[in-house]
């Protein structure tokens, strides 16, 4: 061995240096409490530099990364110690959330679980961000990646916790343009509200848009309604649409524990969906087949509805009526804003949507819908007394 490849004796404590034939590289080693720690690098600087790293954590009590802990380990230890245990407004997640958790986790160790913590780069996190945003596109596809983003965060950030690694990688990754940011949102202003209601009367399953426009029920909960959910004036929401092993299904579980509530509706919705029972079991005994007699907004089989057709359907009686474009989840956004609009407090509307706090009604559901900010021309201080 050349004199450039012999071991390189420190101060006792300090650890040694050395070159390995059988792996072509070196080798810096030291003991900390107890265990042997290693670093290997091509070149002996380089390799005095890591154990340099390896010495300063040992002085500081940084945590120094478990090289053996991979991301699949990572999101094991996610999945069953931190998952059960949260809690949203005092309540256990909702089993759709620990779904979509569990999703976003099998994607996460199909592209990244055999890769080690202590490797894992910012590069490898984007490769993969990249790979998902080229398969997919569309808001659907965006929403997703952004899961998968915040769910590999909180493996990672968990992992930091438990001193398995020093810095999360996942915290620096950018996603791709094409999915940095959601599509806003849009609500219906009053006139074109009234507009596409005109318009939904004569619909097969326009009752089913009315309550969400009208009462704020979110599309899979419209669409997972039996009639046993609806006791004369009230219709009662106790289950969603799910999609579960490719096909779409109604579950028992709905998004939050607050989202299981009972709304008065109003007369004409009362009427509405009388119309609707009467058109739907002449549609039903006409059919060859029917699938399920439960279902109040049923597929022309009495299958439970596709959101991607449901969709579909929408756009097309928003372009007959003469009003915008609107998704499914918008009617709902829309119902919130024009409640805000005449004046309903914020409390009320988060009841009737189904939220314990404000805070998605402030920050997300509530649109202005006024072209023109008037409150200071209306309510002028400096024409009244005091």
């Amino acid at each position: 061995m050349s004199a450039a490849r012999t071991s390189s004796r420190r101060p006792r404590g300090d650890g040694t240096v050395y070159y390995d034939d059988t792996r072509d590289r070196w080798i810096g080693a030291v003991t900390i409490g107890g265990r042997r720690r290693k670093v290997t690098a091509a070149t002996k600087t380089d390799a005095r530099a890591r154990l340099a790293t390896l010495l300063a954590a040992k002085t500081t009590g940084t945590p120094i990364d478990d090289r053996s802990h991979t991301v699949a380990q990572a999101v094991d230890v996610f999945l069953a110690r931190d998952l059960p245990g949260r809690r949203r407004n005092g309540r256990p997640l909702a089993p759709a959330t620990l779904t979509g958790y569990r999703w976003a986790c099998d994607i996460i160790v199909n592209r990244l679980g055999t890769i080690r913590l202590a490797v894992l780069t910012v590069e490898d996190v984007e490769a993969m961000y990249d790979e998902l945003a080229a398969r997919d596109s569309g808001p659907s596809a965006a929403a997703s990646l952004r899961k998968i983003r915040t769910t590999l965060q909180q493996v990672i950030t968990l992992a930091v916790r438990r001193r398995k690694i020093s810095h999360n990688a996942a915290v620096s990754a950018t996603m791709p343009n094409s999915a940095s940011q959601a599509k806003p949102r849009r609500a219906l202003t009053p006139p074109n509200a009234r507009r596409l209601l005109v318009a939904l009367r004569g619909e097969r399953n326009g009752a089913m848009f009315a309550l969400s426009l009208r009462v704020g029920l979110r599309p899979g909960e419209a669409a997972a309604l039996w009639w046993d959910d609806i006791d004369g004036a009230v219709v009662h929401v106790r289950r969603g649409r799910q999609a579960v092993g490719g096909r779409v299904e109604v579950v028992d579980d709905l998004k939050t524990e607050a989202s299981r509530r009972a709304i008065e509706l109003p007369p004409d919705l009362v009427a509405w969906l009388a119309d609707h029972r009467k058109a739907w079991l002449g549609e039903k005994l006409a059919a060859t087949s029917w699938h399920d007699d439960r279902l109040v907004f049923p597929s022309t089989t009495g299958r439970v509805l596709s959101p991607s057709n449901v969709r579909r359907d929408l756009a097309a009686i928003c372009q007959h009526a003469g009003v915008p474009i609107t998704r499914p989840n918008e009617l709902r956004h829309s119902c919130a804003s024009l409640l805000s609009h005449i004046g309903v407090p914020n409390e009320q509307i988060a009841d009737l949507l189904g939220h314990t706090t404000t805070r998605m009604v402030d920050q997300t559901y509530r649109h202005r819908l006024r072209p023109v900010v008037d409150v200071a021309a209306k309510a002028d201080w400096l024409t009244t007394g005091g």
